[in-house]
């Protein structure tokens, strides 16, 4: 568009341009003797020198509004460059990707101009949780107009959990009304919960011994517990092929994850393998985790703090198995013998726990979550000593303060026995990793080069009467690129189950996700018989006695009531 501009008065009114309150008004004019007249360009003007209001034909007006230029001139030229460009989103706080977080949240969201403010409400801009609903809060225009604040309305966002940033496309504007195209996400995680380091040394107190067994001409021999991110991604898919053709070092990693009631702890262990190479066809499949929880009664008058029961899981095709293992101080089998009370076996705390911690045993090849004291007499036929074991061939990983020791190839080979192993080391150092920091918060990562296959989801379902953790959608299986049997894959730490084939039946109650959402209910059920609903005592509060069900923290079922609850210190 051009704007022509004549800088003398009379040319700038005959123009007919609208100047307010300087003798050109509107389409009319006051003389002075008051009356309207058409204003005439002819007109001569008396002089400055009567005191009458003049206007002599030298004298200017410029337009500014009009030009960007005040020189004066006959005619003046301005190319006016309409706005076509749409905004978009510069940056966020937190960034796209972000990690750790901090609670309470506070988001915002800068654009590449100014917004037209009545297009941003809380309809256009949003905060999602880790299930996809959306977070109450309230987005403000900042007075740059560029900058949005989106602050929550209650604070109660969960920690160590995904959280998406969504700016709706095609309503939010600039000031030229072009729009922003398309939905925007971005996606950060907040920080793991506070206070963290206790539960971290009480799973290095009881963190195990693992024999992982090795049999020979099966290769390769790396039957290893390591991190599902060793080959640098967080991408399961490739994992089988960075173990069978690339890697020449692994670093031994064990997951923890702790849950505290106020009479008990309960610590998980998961170990992940990424290929069980089974010989097998329909049981071999790639990112398999097989996993113990330790129970441990809190110090109470003159009883310190003691181990009082050990409970495996592993997978095997449709097979879900949750060997139970109890101590004779714990009181958890009474008259009728273990099998009556639902437990494979019952030791003295000193056998069960020799030094403080259980020896784990991991069958070759199946890779079931067995234990070595258990399973030497060869008294669980699931949990089989091979040849091979009984020749020397295993692997034994121990918990050495944080320093793992790298298993390495010898000779392009992985060595199948410790005494292979540069130095004859007794054991290898493994490193233990939180669950609720590592893994957790990537628990919806559901794709093809992710961790979970699209759809694997369950719905936690607790036993009639009880709530924690009730309704929660999560993933239920790492992807499996190898697996002849689609029935054949790994379970992360929350979606374990039970559906073992040497019984009939199994406690009522006992549901999935049970062990790593609700231990404590886990227990609870898991340990009943014909002749008692249970072998625990319920918990008094008023001298702390018993067995408590109510949790001073829980990760997973986001509970934490660490300094509100009396009962927990």
């Amino acid at each position: 568009m051009r704007i022509w501009r004549s800088t003398p008065l009379m040319a700038l009114c005959a123009g007919a341009l609208v100047l307010a309150a300087t003798g050109c008004g509107d389409d009319t004019n006051t003389n002075n003797n008051g009356s309207d007249t058409l204003f005439d360009p002819d007109a001569t003007f008396p002089d400055t020198t009567t005191g009458q209001d003049t206007l002599t034909p030298t004298d200017t007006l410029t337009t500014d509004t009009l030009t960007a230029d005040t020189t004066p001139a006959d005619t003046q030229t301005v190319d006016l460059v309409p706005d076509l460009d749409p905004p978009f989103v510069e940056s966020t706080t937190p960034a796209d990707g972000a990690t750790n977080v901090g609670i309470p949240l506070t988001v915002t969201i800068t654009f590449s101009e100014a917004v037209y403010a009545p297009t941003i409400a809380t309809q256009t801009i949003k905060l999602l949780d880790f299930n996809g609903d959306e977070v109450p809060g309230t987005p403000v225009l900042g007075t740059d107009q560029k900058t949005v604040t989106w602050t929550p309305t209650t604070q109660n966002q969960q920690y160590a959990s995904p959280y998406t940033i969504k700016v709706l496309g095609n309503i939010i504007t600039d000031l030229a009304g072009n729009k922003l195209v398309n939905d925007q996400y971005f996606t950060f995680t907040t920080a793991n919960f506070p206070d963290q380091d206790g539960y971290r040394n009480i799973a290095a107190m009881y963190a195990p011994v693992i024999y992982s067994a090795v049999e020979g001409g099966t290769a390769p021999y790396a039957q290893v517990p390591t991190k599902l991110d060793s080959d640098g991604d967080w991408n399961l898919a490739n994992n089988k092929d960075w173990l069978t053709q690339t890697a020449s070092s692994i670093i031994p990693s064990v997951y923890y994850n702790v849950a505290e009631t106020r009479t008990h702890y309960f610590i998980h262990y998961m170990l992940y393998f990424p290929w069980v190479n089974d010989s097998v066809a329909s049981y071999a499949h790639g990112n398999g985790a097989v996993g113990y929880m330790v129970t441990v009664e809190k110090a109470r008058g003159e009883q310190g703090e003691r181990p009082i029961a050990v409970h495996g899981y592993y997978r095997e095709q449709q097979l879900e198995e949750n060997p139970g293992f109890v101590t004779t101080e714990s009181g958890l089998v009474g008259d009728g013998g273990v099998s009556d009370w639902w437990a494979d076996a019952e030791f003295a705390q000193a056998d069960l726990f020799p030094e403080g911690r259980f020896h784990a045993y991991i069958t070759a090849r199946s890779h079931r979550a067995c234990l070595w004291a258990w399973d030497e007499g060869g008294s669980f036929a699931k949990c089989e000593w091979p040849t091979e074991v009984e020749n020397g061939n295993k692997l034994v990983f121990a918990y050495k303060g944080g320093s793992p020791t790298p298993y390495q190839k010898q000779d392009s080979a992985w060595p199948k026995d410790m005494s292979e192993i540069s130095g004859t080391p007794e054991s290898l150092g493994y490193a233990l990793i939180p669950m609720l920091s590592s893994l957790w918060p990537r628990r919806f990562e559901a794709a093809a080069d992710q961790l979970f296959p699209v759809g694997s989801t369950f719905t936690y379902q607790p036993d009639t009467g009880h709530t924690v953790g009730a309704g929660m959608k999560l993933t239920s299986k790492f992807i499996d690129p190898v697996a002849a049997d689609p029935s054949s894959y790994g379970r992360p730490l929350w979606a374990w189950g039970w559906a073992p084939n040497n019984v009939p039946t199994k406690p009522d109650g006992m549901t999935r996700g049970q062990m790593g959402i609700d231990p404590a209910w886990y227990l609870w059920e898991r340990h009943k018989s014909s002749l008692k609903a249970n072998g625990l005592v319920e918990y008094s509060e008023a001298d702390g006695s018993g067995f408590s069900i109510d949790y001073c923290f829980n990760g997973v079922a986001n509970i934490d009531v660490r300094v509100t609850d009396a009962h927990c210190h």
